[in-house]
């Protein structure tokens, strides 16, 4: 009996190491011969605070990924934050609204491939609102209460590159009625009833125009059915800065005031 273990023992031991070895000599027989893709890291800045999510895919060309990092600033000063085979980092420890560039790096062999393209990120402290994702049409939030907001707005030095968020928002206005959307910009000096804000409001089918604090802007349903009318609130570009150099985030409340008739 106990020959008989051995033995099932040492054909399974022999399977096993049988998988293993071909496993191996199949990945190093057809692996492709083909040099590493150029790919760009992801970045998401405003989950947490002062906190930056990378993620990158995967490459079966590549033996290693070299993520690198530098300052915004012109030239860019490039510094190796992570190498090894993982397709993510978490880039932490900023200071607030520090502006910083990513390139993504691959080895194959005793070979260098060196990105071509760049992530941008920053350190914020703040995240994103609950509306998120709402800056298409497509997922605009639904508005009948109070919904506080906020608007990333960043530029940077390198490529010119701007990140500049929008929101979109629709409301259920009954036939007949007009909907009045009340938008409130936080810690500005002055606060009195339409006073200037940095931010535009576009409702549907009309021009943008400027917001003015807690001031009303109606919709009207001039049909005799139940409607959804969407509209969208930005930041106004020439407040953010002169130059191409700015990282502020807006916030700002929006609100459904009242439904009436008109």
């Amino acid at each position: 009996m106990k020959g008989i273990i051995k033995v099932i023992f040492l054909i399974f031991t022999l399977l096993s190491f049988s998988s293993c070895y071909n496993s191996a000599f199949d990945e190093i027989l057809f692996r492709t011969t083909d040099d590493p893709f150029d790919d760009v890291p992801a970045t998401d800045s405003l989950t947490t605070e002062h906190t930056v999510y990378l993620s990158w895919k995967k490459d079966d060309a590549a033996d290693r990924f070299c993520l690198m990092r530098s300052f915004d600033t012109s030239p860019l000063d490039w510094s190796l934050i992570y190498e090894g085979t993982a397709t993510s980092y978490t880039d932490t420890d900023f200071s607030d609204n520090e502006k910083y560039i990513y390139r993504l790096d691959k080895t194959r062999g005793s070979k260098y491939f060196e990105g071509k393209k760049y992530g941008y990120g920053w350190s914020s402290g703040t995240i994103r609102d609950s509306c998120e994702p709402n800056n298409v049409p497509e997922k605009a939030a639904f508005l009948e209460y109070d919904r506080i907001c906020n608007l990333p707005c960043v530029g940077f030095v390198t490529d010119n590159k701007e990140i500049i968020d929008e929101d979109w928002f629709y409301v259920t206005v009954p036939p007949m009625r007009q909907a009045d959307i009340i938008v409130g910009q936080h810690n500005l000096t002055n606060t009195t009833l339409g006073a200037e804000t940095n931010l535009r409001i576009q409702l549907s089918g009309l021009e943008s125009q400027s917001v003015r604090h807690q001031t009303a802007y109606q919709i009207q349903n001039t049909t005799y059915e139940t409607k959804n009318f969407y509209f969208k609130v930005f930041p106004e570009r020439t407040s953010l800065s002169s130059g191409n150099s700015f990282c502020t985030v807006i916030e700002y409340t929006v609100s459904l005031n009242q439904i009436i008739k008109y």
